[in-house]
């Protein structure tokens, strides 16, 4: 067993030794990913790392075990990795039905040294982090690259100790699966009797877009070998022929940003093996889909319009109505025109660009355009459902020169603060409120992993409607009906937990809902003062709780921290999804911190009081924001409601992502945005009350505005300012 090892440390050694005479230039292939969802070969891993913030969703097949995997590159040293394991030879569990068992797995791997001329890249891997145990398994791994040729060598613990080639030096007992799983269990990382030694190469071909893969495989099959491949019918049994695996991977370029990997291959000496991923990247901005060109702004002031003030009434009328159309006439809807003194302002909501500097540049020109000579400064005032969320200003006589010459330089724009206004003209638009406005959008739900079927879905047709009575009070109601949906077999589920059922009745409001009232309720959003922001909400606030509520939050200008109170009071809805309402209520509320943190555009948020089943305790959740806009976090609740008390997953967890969907056009841009939340399993406790913050609503304009983000720090530029040398002056 010894000489497959001995015969890959002797390839591995030579090769590192005579890397230093060749080139360095590792970084012009982009790595493929192995059966697993993680950088790698075929089923194990390597010590290569995607391009920060990569993305990636996959699917592999190797009978009896498929995969369906996520990845994304977290930060350019850690990768994380979301994966279902579909296992043939076991039924899911004892419920009677012809499900095959699914294992939830969450992989994370972090980079511990970067390769160089004489030394191999390498990392820490931990797989199965915190599920069952089932898969669970940790590695240290190198990687050397020596021309076109990457080799790898790793040691692995529990999955990926299969062979016994080396006593564990650290601790040989290994315990097993956990019986409510999600846990973290320090403890168990790094045992087991025996560790063993893997290991591979991939060789890329001069075409840049395939590579071949050769692995020895340690993976532990003991509790497949010699039994039946599939749990539903006879005769085909589990055979490990060899350890070697063997497979081909082809890269196919879509887009700019999106590419295929297609790899086919050969597993333990009997097996066809195939996986496909579909890649992009969620720091690339793609190919721009608008492109403002030069303007020379033309001079249009009537006779005698020194200011505004000076204007008769019909002039005041014609100027103010003939720029809200052209704000109009560009997407932009204007809420009011201020002239202040020197200053000239106009109120705006826009959806039409994810790039806030697009709209400051064309709505900076209409006002420009149409401004009286005594004007100097042009300002913008962003609103979101009757908020101010950011302000620019720029001059005019800067922006004039700026914008002949092509779109208005970054640089001359100054973001201000909110001020009240005080003796100014505010002329507001007369044409906006009321205002009645629907769309009819597709819409899916769906339950993952269920005791009968693994995946539930419903297609709706979701209408949406919104009143507009005045600035910041809304009426909004969003209504679903049923279009398509596999609901037949959805007849059951089991419940678990000690809490009253406030999430797990999921399936009674899909199934006895499948057309209702999502949301129905009215919304109050103002200003208390430059830094305090109120909502007021009552009515059906989701598709599960009416009642009535609010929020206060307090966000310092330019302090990058927030601080926020929210209370509601809430009564479960009946699972129709019309009018009716059961029994239970409450009263849920938390104090809640936000805070971005200097590093890799992240966020902190920090929330602390009761749940909707009555339990207290705090979530954190963190997230990252990349270039294109997109957004990626993770949370976790823990209440006093303990293991036993939470049931199967042990607290409450799970991560989320928020997609511009502006990434999915070619030919226009938008400002709207699509998320996705996964949790492992549906549970009462650490549950929340589904409805928007005030947090949420004032940083989602200026995050799209890079010089009002907090400004990003680096270990590097750190320790750049010390030095044991004299610097020049």
């Amino acid at each position: 067993m010894i000489r497959p090892i001995f015969k890959l440390l002797i390839l591995f050694s030579s090769f590192s030794l005579y890397a230093e005479t060749d080139d360095f230039d590792f970084l012009q292939h982009s790595y493929s990913s192995s059966s697993l969802g993680n950088t790698g070969l075929i089923q194990t891993p390597s010590a290569r790392f995607s391009s920060e913030g990569h993305f990636l969703f996959g699917i592999s097949t190797g009978e009896p075990i498929n995969r369906v995997y996520s990845k994304v590159q977290f930060f350019p040293w850690m990768e994380a990795v979301l994966r279902y394991t579909e296992e043939e030879y076991r039924s899911y569990g004892d419920y009677g039905g012809s499900q095959t068992n699914k294992d939830k797995g969450f992989d994370l791997k972090f980079l511990v040294a970067k390769e160089n001329k004489n030394f191999p890249q390498i990392a820490i891997g931990f797989n199965d982090f915190g599920g069952t145990g089932r898969y669970s398994s940790e590695y240290l791994v190198a990687t050397k690259r020596l021309n076109n040729l990457d080799m790898n060598l790793g040691i692995g613990w529990g999955n990926l100790a299969g062979v016994d080639h080396i006593n564990n030096p650290i601790r040989d007992t290994r315990s097993g699966n956990t019986k409510y799983g999600g846990k973290l269990n320090f403890g168990r990382l790094f045992t087991g009797k025996n560790v063993s030694i893997f290991g591979g190469m991939e060789y890329f071909l001069s075409n840049g877009k395939t590579s071949l893969k050769a692995e020895y495989d340690t993976t532990n099959y003991s509790q497949l070998i010699g039994k039946e491949k599939f749990y539903n019918k006879k005769g085909d049994i589990f055979e490990l022929e060899s350890r070697f695996n063997y497979s081909i991977n082809h890269r196919f370029n879509l887009t700019n940003r999106e590419t295929v990997d297609l790899s086919l291959g050969y597993l333990r000496g009997n097996t066809i093996y195939a996986n496909l991923t579909i890649h992009s990247n969620l720091n690339d901005l793609g190919i721009p889909k608008i492109i403002i060109g030069g303007e020379k702004i033309r001079n249009i002031n009537m006779p005698g319009s020194e200011s505004f003030e000076t204007l008769d009434d019909n002039r005041k009328k014609f100027l103010t109505n003939r720029i809200i159309k052209e704000m109009a006439y560009i997407g932009f809807v204007t809420h009011s025109i201020i002239f202040n003194g020197r200053e000239m302002a106009a109120e705006l909501s826009q959806s039409r660009f994810l790039d806030s500097d697009k709209f400051i540049d064309l709505a900076s020109r209409v006002l420009a355009n149409n401004a009286p000579r005594n004007i100097e400064k042009i300002t913008i005032i962003n609103i979101d459902n009757g908020i101010e969320t950011y302000r620019t200003s720029v001059s005019r006589k800067d922006l004039i020169k700026s914008v002949s010459l092509g779109p208005l330089d970054k640089s001359l724009v100054e973001y201000n603060s909110f001020n009240p206004i005080v003796d100014a003209s505010v002329i507001d638009n007369e044409f906006l409120y009321p205002n009645f406005y629907w769309e009819v959008k597709p819409h899916l739900n769906n339950t993952l992993q269920h005791q009968v079927q693994f995946f539930f879905w419903q297609l709706e047709a979701l209408i949406h409607t919104e009143y507009s009575i005045k600035k910041g009070l809304y009426f909004t109601t969003d209504i679903g009906i049923d279009i398509a949906n596999n609901f037949d077999k959805y007849t059951y589920h089991i419940p678990d937990g000690k809490l009253y059922h406030v999430r797990q009745n999921r399936r009674l409001y899909l199934t006895e809902g499948k057309t209702g009232i999502r949301r129905m309720a009215l919304d109050y959003l103002f200003k208390l003062d430059k830094n305090i922001s109120g909502k007021i909400s009552g009515g059906y606030l989701e598709w599960m709780y009416g009642g009535v509520g609010g929020e206060i939050l307090y966000m310092p200008d330019h302090k990058g921290w927030a601080i926020g109170m929210d209370g509601y009071w809430i009564k479960q809805r009946d699972y129709d999804q019309k009018f009716s309402f059961k029994e239970y209520e409450t009263v849920t509320g938390f104090i809640n911190f936000y805070q971005n943190i200097p590093f890799y555009d992240l966020r902190l948020k920090l929330s602390y009081g009761k749940f909707l089943a009555k339990d207290k305790g705090a979530m954190i959740d963190i997230s990252r924001r990349f270039d294109s806009g997109a957004r990626v976090g993770g949370f976790a609740a823990l209440t006093d409601c303990d293991a036993a008390c939470v049931g199967e997953g042990s607290f409450h967890k799970g991560v989320y992502f928020e997609l511009p969907m502006d990434l999915f056009f070619v030919e226009r841009s938008t400002r709207n945005k699509t998320s996705y939340s996964w949790a492992p399993l549906t549970k009462d406790a650490g549950a929340k009350l589904e409805t928007y913050n005030l947090y949420e609503l004032m940083t989602d304009g200026p995050d799209e505005v890079d010089s009002i983000r907090t400004k990003q720090w680096s270990f590097r530029k750190i320790f750049s300012g010390f030095s044991t040398s004299s610097k020049p002056r």
